[in-house]
């Protein structure tokens, strides 16, 4: 018996499409302030990591605020257009985000159902062949809900709110109520050295021969060769349990990491000296905070100069961090940097 094949659509039959806002015409926050700050939401390949900033709903034209449950694509970036998805909170689109709004009553069972459509439509698109008017209008989408989907007894709900799925707002380290400052004012940042004006060795002759760190995804392969302390000044070279972090690199910006022994950072490293004592505790939770920064930035937007120095951290170590013992906190940050959506 032939299978019935359920009729397809353009999506402008399902939908009316409406564009972001131009980054030029709002005010952009770095983190949320209050109740009033609203994510900022731009393209991505993943929803965790789609949040450009935030900004205050009250200084944004209503229309161009979008609730909860709200269906929408991305239609800009080599590594981002075609990736649909139903918002968790009331947000803003960029202008390389359109918002989809349904022509006929949905709920949010099918708004997730099509969101996953128009993303396998994705092949048909590229950075030079964008998603946007009547490429995206005339995207082709099943006219209804198969019953098949409609009989799978799940809550669209909890979709919704899985790891993978929530927005950055609620993934980001949770800082509660401590004030947050500019890593400039807890830190100094020295700037590492050019790899020719060093002799670097692939393998550790002998004591004197220290690490040489370049950028890198992971602290267990961040060496890039080894240096002769003796050949290099001594204000180059930095102690065990120094902060430091990577500033170049598409799958490398933004990690840090605290030295588990003496070395050498190359041009695309920044060492951080605090500016006041710190413990071991405060420097790796310092580490963690600056990485999950990394949304933030991009191989186009290094985490270099201001954007380095005016990344907002907490003041002081919450107290809830400060009392775990020490082998309970080195347990959670590796669980924090495994679990955690560091993607470009």
């Amino acid at each position: 018996m032939k299978k019935n094949i359920d009729p397809l659509v353009p999506l402008k039959d399902l939908f009316t499409v409406r564009n972001g806002v131009s980054s030029s015409m709002v005010r952009r926050i770095s983190y949320r302030r209050n109740k009033n700050c609203i994510p900022f939401i731009r393209p991505s390949h993943r929803q965790t990591s789609c949040i450009d900033a935030y900004v205050n709903r009250h200084t944004v034209k209503s229309k161009n605020i979008y609730p909860a449950e709200t269906l929408y694509v991305s239609t800009d970036g080599q590594g981002s257009h075609s990736y649909a998805y139903v918002s968790t909170e009331p947000f803003v689109p960029n202008s390389n985000v359109c918002v989809l709004i349904p022509k006929r009553p949905m709920d949010l069972r099918e708004k997730i159902f099509y969101a996953l459509c128009i993303t396998h439509n994705r092949f048909k698109f590229s950075y030079g062949r964008k998603p946007k008017g009547e490429r995206l209008k005339n995207i082709l989408l099943p006219a209804t809900l198969p019953d098949d989907i409609k009989e799978i007894n799940i809550s669209p709900a909890s979709i919704l709110n899985m790891p993978d799925s929530v927005t950055l707002s609620e993934k980001a380290i949770d800082t509660g109520s401590e004030s947050l400052v500019c890593l400039d004012k807890l830190f100094a940042i020295h700037n590492g050295i050019a790899s020719d004006k060093v002799i670097r060795s692939c393998t550790r002759k002998n004591e004197n021969w220290i690490p040489y760190i370049r950028p890198s995804y992971r602290q267990d392969s961040s060496i890039d060769a080894y240096v002769n302390r003796h050949f290099i000044k001594s204000s180059n070279i930095f102690p065990v349990n120094t902060l430091y972090v990577s500033t170049d690199g598409q799958g490398s910006h933004s990690y840090a990491y605290v030295s588990t022994e003496p070395f050498v950072p190359n041009s695309n490293v920044c060492v951080l000296i605090p500016r006041k004592p710190m413990t071991l505790r405060e420097k790796l939770f310092y580490a963690l905070c600056i990485t999950h920064n990394r949304f933030k930035f991009s191989y186009g937007r290094k985490p270099k100069g201001m954007r380095l120095k005016q990344i907002l951290l907490p003041a002081a170590i919450p107290e809830r961090i400060n009392e775990l013992q020490t082998d309970v906190l080195v347990m959670k940050l590796t669980e924090l940097r495994n679990t955690a959506d560091f993607e470009n």
